[in-house]
């Protein structure tokens, strides 16, 4: 069969880090790998946008897409048109929002969604339209059936990690010069996980993997890696320092096969200080950035969210890092109580640490998550574009005017040049007239954007 992957484009409204970072579509690449007998392409709608045209051309049996919640409304269109071109195509739809909301994708545009992880579900899917048969007996989807949707029995492929095919990242060679973090450039993401041990609230990744948290095979990881050929790989796991013994096995493993790449990782505060050895392993084989959710300059705001820091615990992993030459990216969430005070707090505590590298975000009840059940009453919008952790979705002490004024002022003087001289980053950006040039355009154009997160809210 022809199938034709589609990675969704992002609306003008919504607020992303698409200058600081855009990486390939692995939950597509993974679909690819496990359909080697069919005739699979992929179109990534964020530089290609004339989806009509590949459509008419490749003439798919099935068009297929993943979403996540600010890419409902385009993923909606996306089979639209597919349905407008030919009523013949067989659209679906996964992902997490789809996965966690699936009730938002049963329409009449799309015919199954797939529920979870997606590779076996999908794969048999295919296989059974190949064959003429009835799709009711795949697990883990929910298809229209007459006029309604309707679920088959749930399927939960995560202990099958170590079975999946690795991705299949032909699929995107168009595309991979494109794929970026910060200036790393070609840049590759790799999982070695799924799931998340912790239950905070505002998250829901760890829902979307029912509640579960299973690794990959360390050796698994290292052959994977070694079939890559960019030199610059960012670790998609939320917490890759939370099974010390497997990272252990992996550095060792990556040094025996004289593997050389630059990483980025996701971990908590606590994981660093409780292996400082394994991260100081880590340095020595590439490991140049870590992002550390610290969240709140006043860790009692976080406890509400089912999240326990110290404050201490996040100085001692930032000393860490940094005696390690691994730059910290700290995050930060802005609560809708923040006053002005809170946003400068911020900034402070980012000068008393000497990080340059962070990270602003706005609370979110992202949907499907317990916040956004728990509060779903009191939010200001159900335009799911706006859900992108930048635009205030709840009502904020300030008035939305001016708490976007104060995330956009924190986030252009956070990276401002002035002070990288003050803090100097251990990974410096290479530096020429035209890339400060670039930077400092893409700079204001944020914050201009930032600064006027308030308005679409005001339609609503």
């Amino acid at each position: 069969m022809r199938i034709l992957l589609v990675k969704p484009y992002l609306s003008p409204s919504t607020l992303t880090g698409g200058d600081y970072l855009e990486l390939e579509p692995l939950e597509l690449e993974y679909l690819a790998a496990g359909l080697p007998d069919h005739d699979v392409q992929l179109i990534d709608m964020r530089y290609e946008k004339d989806l009509e045209s590949r459509i008419n051309t490749f003439q798919p049996h099935i068009v297929a897409s993943t979403a996540y919640s600010v890419h409902v409304y385009n993923t909606h269109r996306i089979m639209e048109t597919a349905k407008r071109i030919s009523k013949d195509i067989f659209t679906v739809v996964g992902g997490h929002h789809a996965t966690l909301m699936p009730h938002d994708f049963q329409r009449g545009e799309i015919d199954a969604i797939v529920i979870g992880e997606g590779v076996y579900s999908f794969k048999d899917l295919v296989e059974n339209l190949e064959r003429g048969l009835s799709i009711g007996s795949v697990s883990g989807l929910c298809f229209r059936k007459g006029g309604d949707f309707v679920f088959t029995e749930p399927r939960n492929d995560i202990k099958k990690i170590d079975l999946f095919p690795f991705p299949d990242r032909n699929i995107t060679r168009r595309y991979r010069n494109e794929y970026f973090y910060l200036w790393w450039r070609p840049a590759a993401l790799i999982r070695s996980s799924i799931g998340c041990a912790y239950r905070c609230s505002f998250c829901p990744i760890w829902k979307a993997a029912g509640g579960k948290l299973k690794f990959r095979s360390p050796q698994l990881v290292a052959d994977e890696l070694a079939t890559i050929n960019e030199d610059f790989v960012l670790f998609c796991d939320d917490n890759a320092f939370f099974d010390s013994e497997r990272m252990a096995t992996l550095y060792r493993l990556l040094k025996e096969r004289n593997i050389k790449k630059e990483y980025s990782f996701y971990s908590r505060p606590e994981a660093i200080i409780k292996y400082p050895d394994l991260v100081e392993k880590w340095a020595e084989i590439g490991l140049r950035f870590v992002f550390l959710g610290i969240e709140a300059v006043d860790t009692e705001k976080l406890i509400p969210l089912n999240k326990r820091m110290d404050s201490r615990t996040n100085d001692e992993a930032v000393r860490i890092l940094k005696r390690n030459s691994i730059d910290p990216i700290v995050g930060f969430i802005l609560f809708p109580e923040s006053s002005k005070r809170d946003f400068d707090q911020i900034y402070d505590y980012m000068g008393e640490l000497r990080v340059y590298y962070s990270e602003f975000s706005v609370l979110t009840p992202l949907p499907g998550s317990d916040l956004y059940w728990e509060r779903k009453e009191e939010l200001t919008t159900e335009n799911y574009e706006l859900f992108d952790n930048l635009h205030p979705v709840l009502p904020t002490r300030l008035e939305q005017r001016k708490f976007c004024k104060h995330l956009a002022r924190l986030w252009i003087r956070a990276y401002s040049p002035f002070r990288a001289i003050r803090v100097k980053p251990v990974s410096e950006p290479p530096l020429s007239p035209w890339r400060i040039t670039k930077t400092l355009m893409t700079a204001l154009k944020n914050y201009n954007s930032i600064k006027n997160g308030y308005k679409p809210l005001r339609t609503q």
